[in-house]
């Protein structure tokens, strides 16, 4: 497999992907969202000339009403949003993630905490 060069830098064409996710793992520490349409941070600003891609949420609603959890820029656009059930937990996963570039703050609302709070956690590539 040809090294990466500016012309082609995806994880597929590195010649050992594996190490590329090991060396870039980012992971952000469980937040509890207790207040409904409300932002909660998820891990710091994007520094200065990278780029995060959000591969996974992990979603623990412990609330009685059914909630949607919507991944955002924080204070602005939304990336996705994702429908909980009430009293259960969603992995969601993209294998390609959901992009954050430089100077970019992730981040979660929920839209009903009835009874419980919402917790969530994220992990991804930042390089």
């Amino acid at each position: 497999m040809p090294s990466a060069t500016p012309s082609n830098e995806g994880i597929s064409n590195l010649t050992n992907p594996e190490k590329y996710r090991q060396d870039h793992h980012w992971e952000a520490d469980q937040v509890e969202g207790v207040v409904a349409a409300t932002s909660y941070d998820l891990g710091a600003a994007v520094a200065a000339g990278k780029t995060r891609r959000i591969r996974e949420i992990t979603i623990r609603h412990a609330g009685s009403d059914n909630t949607v959890v919507t991944l955002l820029i924080n204070a602005g656009a939304t990336k996705v949003t994702i429908d909980v059930p009430a009293g259960t937990t969603r992995v969601w996963t993209s294998q390609d993630g959901i992009e954050f570039t430089a100077a970019q703050l992730s981040a979660f609302q929920t839209s009903d905490v009835t009874g419980g709070s919402t917790f969530v956690s994220a992990a991804g590539l930042e390089a």
